[in-house]
């Protein structure tokens, strides 16, 4: 039995200045590339990579368009525009065939604002995709200080991708809400503006503690069906509840028959987060489960398999990882969430073909902003493996005998550490292969002590 965790990698950037144009490698989620160019271009092999850019824009309307071709498959490729909070403003996705077709998003920006622009590309290795991205809009540019102070701080170069990117001159920033529209080529959805919370809100002791626990061995189709998910979210309830001072009736278990799409989102967005989980408390949410690849969808989705879920039809019935982080992001009103998952692959004898091949959730499209924390069990490249001593996933277990050690008052970033190091042990000695967890946070404030006492329970 093996079980996929689908997170994306994340890759150093190469800088190389030239007379009035500049060449990239891959940007970084922290340290994106900044843009002065209305185009962006490249051509490169699929592999589940992220590039990372930064532009100034607002107040008005800016359109984001993409667009290319493959030299005979087709690929994926998605856009995603972020807030200077990270808080996801459009999420393009596009299908590039050989046909050089085009699709668009606008955004309409309040005020002025730094716009982070993050390009994702599919696992379709073999795979040769010429690009396009197109911006255009009001206000659109970057200030001489801005593009001076971006260009000192880049590290020499070290690598280079075939991505060219236009430099020039702009305007200085301010901080801004948003608000974005759809339509069948231009995406609209309106949300309303959350300010980040300040560091000093973050390092505030925690007045609460909440966690949602999923876990699905047992779907609706038994041909899909796994061995330890349900066993693995029991076991870390318990943990929660007898070791890590989480009140009983602030853990909700849901497994099996109970993890359904409408009931998980319920649980999230509606019936039991939202009117619990103060601005200060701490929320864990944790969901083990099969995902696909957004490689295996048609408009590039990541997809969490709920008990209800057909295979056959994901996008009619599969929870799409987008909708769990706006659900999180818009409904959970806590300032620190941890969301950590497990999403597994079947060994079953008929799989569904959205189940079985390897892809990449890409993890930066989780991260939600200040305060927000994700853990994921292995790299996109790997599996994520069932113990062969104990009745449990490696990846789970793991992290429940890190979070005891020192009596429970470990950081959560030595936690992590400590697991990582097991779980690359246990698998590499039992199965000969590298499963490697993967942490990715817009933390800020204090190093978050998982099983530290509320201090003001409600």
């Amino acid at each position: 039995m093996k079980r996929l965790n689908l997170l994306g990698i994340l890759v150093s950037l190469c800088l190389s200045l030239g007379t009035g144009t500049a060449v990239f490698a891959i940007g970084d989620a922290s340290n994106p590339v900044a843009l002065s160019s209305k185009e962006v271009s490249g051509s490169e092999e699929p592999k589940g990579q992220s590039h990372y850019y930064s532009f100034v824009a607002g107040p008005g309307d800016v359109t984001v368009k993409v667009g290319g071709a493959t030299d005979f498959y087709s690929t994926v490729m998605r856009v995603v525009l972020r807030d200077s909070a990270g808080r996801e403003l459009t999420n393009l996705s596009w299908s590039a065939g050989s046909d050089d077709s085009m699709k668009a998003a606008a955004v309409h920006l309040n005020s002025r604002q730094t716009v982070t622009m993050q390009l994702m590309f599919a696992v379709d290795v073999g795979v040769r995709l010429k690009y396009k991205v197109l911006l255009d809009g009001t206000g659109f540019g970057q200030s001489n200080s801005m593009l001076a102070e971006n260009t000192t701080e880049r590290k020499p170069p070290s690598r280079q991708e075939n991505t060219t990117i236009k430099m020039a001159a702009q305007p200085e920033e301010k901080s801004t809400p948003r608000v974005i529209e759809r339509t069948s080529t231009t995406t609209t959805i309106s949300i309303p503006d959350r300010p980040a919370s300040p560091d000093d809100e973050l390092n505030k002791p925690i007045d609460d503690k909440w966690a949602l626990v999923i876990g699905i061995s047992k779907f609706q189709k038994p041909e899909i069906n796994l061995k330890y998910p349900a066993k693995d979210a029991a076991d870390l309830r318990n943990f929660l509840v007898k070791e890590a001072n989480f009140a009983p009736d602030h853990v909700k278990l849901l497994v099996d028959d109970q993890a359904t799409k409408s009931n998980v989102m319920a649980q999230i967005g509606d019936k039991w987060l939202p009117h619990n989980a103060q601005p200060n408390d701490l929320v864990l949410i944790f969901l083990s489960t099969h995902g696909s690849p957004s490689s295996s969808d048609l408009e590039g989705l990541n997809y969490l398999v709920m008990h209800d879920t057909d295979p056959g039809s994901l996008y009619a019935t599969g929870l799409p990882l987008q909708d769990l982080a706006a659900a999180v992001k818009q409904r959970v009103h806590s300032n620190r969430v941890v969301l950590i998952v497990d999403a597994c692959h079947s060994g079953a004898a008929n799989p569904a073909k959205g189940l079985t091949r390897m892809g990449n959730f890409d993890s930066n499209s989780l991260l939600l902003g200040t305060g927000q924390l994700v853990i994921c069990s292995s790299e996109p490249s790997q599996v994520s493996w069932e113990s062969k001593r104990y009745e449990n996933g490696v990846f789970t277990h793991n992290l429940i005998q890190a979070l005891r050690s020192k009596g429970g008052n470990i950081t959560l970033g030595d936690a992590f550490a400590q697991m990582k190091n097991s779980v690359v042990s246990e698998v590499l000695k039992d199965r000969g292969e590298l499963q490697s967890p993967v942490m990715k946070t817009h933390w800020k404030g204090n190093d978050l002590i998982l099983s530290a006492p509320p201090s003001r329970p409600h």
